[in-house]
């Protein structure tokens, strides 16, 4: 009996969606860091088990107070994630509801899809009992189905998710091949490793002011060339991603290097260029150009 269907992962931003898809799919098909927002498109991560495949569609995290097209297009892109699947998995922060989380519950109100309330990070709060009041008091605000508690970071409690999220898939057979990750291209891939190098080295507001787009890719056989954008939005912000001697750039372009070669599997050569695009991320033409398209 093979088991195959959708399952999409919805919560506020930074609670670990990304750490659990990538966690169950057992390679890092979302790019993930500590900085809030840093998924910003729909993925499909595709788990293949002996039970059969989970695809799950990683999203945005959904959050308030924001009014840039960017963060609009994301909101839109969680919120329609939960249109046609079998299954929703809406992610929280043990011990913590923000109007954030509020915001992304919004995403349910007109669902009939069965949900599962995943409570992350439950290996933080060493005082448990403060645990079920906590899952009560959320359990108030929509009918869910389960209450698992986990800690994504780490794989507590994810084996027995996944199993119960099985329960819930329909019998087919997979819709993929065993080898494929990920609906997306070795492309979008490596633009989005280069961004998670981005966001891991600059601090503050800067890693959101940015977005990478890649101009070339050739494979050669041996070796790969890549060339890669890096737009900002204001000639100051360039500047401090270039830094003195260019020594911060030549860091990520490192790093990036290393990772975008354990993703294809022969040697890369990289170069990156940083380049200003006036007020990108509130633009819906420009976002468009950049690849910040809808799904649906």
């Amino acid at each position: 009996m093979n088991k195959c269907g959708y399952v999409a992962v919805i919560g506020k931003p930074n609670v670990g969606k990304s750490t659990l898809i990538n966690h169950i799919v057992g390679e890092k098909v979302s790019i993930v860091t500590a900085k809030p927002q840093t998924t910003r498109h729909q993925i499909l991560a595709i788990a293949t088990k002996k039970a059969g495949q989970i695809l799950f569609i990683d999203t945005p995290g959904m959050h308030v107070g924001h009014k840039k097209a960017l963060n609009k297009f994301m909101n839109k892109t969680a919120a329609n994630s939960v249109m046609d699947v079998d299954l929703i998995l809406f992610v929280v922060e043990s011990m913590k509801w923000t109007a954030d989380d509020e915001q992304a519950l919004k995403a349910l109100a007109h669902c009939n899809t069965d949900v599962i309330l995943v409570i992350n990070k439950a290996d933080l709060i060493k005082q448990k009992e403060k645990l079920l009041p906590f899952a009560n008091q959320v359990f108030q605000n929509y009918k869910f189905k389960e209450i698992f508690y986990i800690s994504a970071s780490k794989g507590k409690g994810v084996a027995d998710l996944e199993k119960k999220i099985f329960q819930y898939l329909p019998e087919t057979d997979n819709y993929f091949s065993d080898d494929q990750l990920t609906d997306k291209s070795t492309r979008y891939m490596v633009s989005e490793l280069i961004r998670e190098q981005l966001m891991l080295r600059y601090h503050q507001e800067l890693p959101y002011s940015l977005t990478v787009e890649v101009e070339s890719f050739q494979d050669k056989g041996h070796i790969i060339h890549i060339h890669a954008l890096i737009w900002v939005e204001r000639e100051i912000q360039k500047n401090m991603l270039i830094g003195k001697g260019g020594e911060s750039m030549k860091h990520v372009g490192i790093q990036s290097r290393k990772e975008i070669q354990d993703l294809v599997g022969k040697k890369v050569h990289l170069k990156l260029w940083v380049k200003v695009k006036s007020a990108w991320a509130d633009s819906d033409r420009l976002l468009q150009q950049l690849g910040y398209k809808d799904e649906y």
